[in-house]
């Protein structure tokens, strides 16, 4: 698969988001914090349909039923506009993949960062973005012409919380994972309803067994970014425990 690297905000223009809304009379500060008082005012916008951007909610009914992309259908909800919690609160998602043999075992690899933005800064310090999800999957099969056995999305629409999903099918299994980085800093996962805390290592690993059953491996990756991200994955695959985890005799 050749390397991707989508900037998206749900694969529509976001723009909209950004533009002067001085017709609105609305008040834009810069954010340098995140706090209890930002994320109450935030909740209280989604519920407060002035503050929404229906320019972004015209945009986004072009992807009702666009087709499959995880576990998740694609809602399509009203939002309140990005420049209510300043300026620059959001600069970008996106997402990087590549497959891999190990051995002779093919894993499929997808990571999904965060542009640093007004929010985020101060945990970003001196990087363009930063993974939050990183997950390495064992396959028996490949579709390298049309890939419809390995897609994923991430998604702003939640900003300042954002998430991702996707799915990787072998030829009996399919597994689809939801994962998502909040304003605070947290992040989790949920791979076939296992869950996550990527507080304790962003990269999961992913190995479907014979009988049908799952194995995982968490590992404390350091901090990652997109132009790290397939460097560290060809280290890790070289790993001995990496190797043995995915050339196991009852793995696919």
């Amino acid at each position: 698969m050749k390397n991707q690297i989508i900037l998206v905000v749900l694969m529509l223009t976001a723009l909209s988001a950004c533009k002067n809304t001085s017709k609105d009379k609305l008040q834009r500060n810069n954010v340098t914090t995140w706090n209890q008082q930002k994320r109450e005012q935030y909740l209280n916008n989604r519920n407060d349909s002035t503050t929404w951007d229906n320019e972004m909610l015209n945009n986004d009914k072009q992807m009702i039923g666009v087709g499959e992309f995880g576990p998740f259908e694609l809602g399509v909800f009203p939002v309140p506009k990005y420049g209510l919690l300043g300026n620059d609160s959001f600069k970008g998602l996106g997402s990087k993949g590549e497959d891999y043999q190990v051995g002779n075992k093919t894993v499929v690899m997808n990571s999904f960062f965060v542009g640093k933005n007004e929010i985020n800064k101060k945990r970003l310090e001196d990087k363009n973005d930063k993974v939050f999800f990183h997950i390495l999957v064992l396959t028996d099969t490949l579709d390298t012409e049309n890939y419809n056995l390995n897609k994923n999305i991430t998604i702003s629409r939640n900003h300042p919380d954002y998430v991702a999903q996707g799915f990787v099918k072998t030829k009996t299994n399919t597994l689809d994972y939801f994962a998502f980085i909040n304003a605070e800093g947290d992040s989790y996962a949920i791979i076939n309803t296992r869950l996550f805390n990527l507080n304790f290592g962003k990269t999961i690993l992913i190995a479907p067994q014979k009988d049908g059953t799952l194995r995982s491996l968490q590992i404390k990756s350091p901090e990652l970014t997109s132009e790290t991200i397939i460097k560290y994955t060809e280290s890790i695959t070289n790993e001995e425990k990496v190797f043995e985890f995915f050339n196991g005799k009852d793995a696919i």
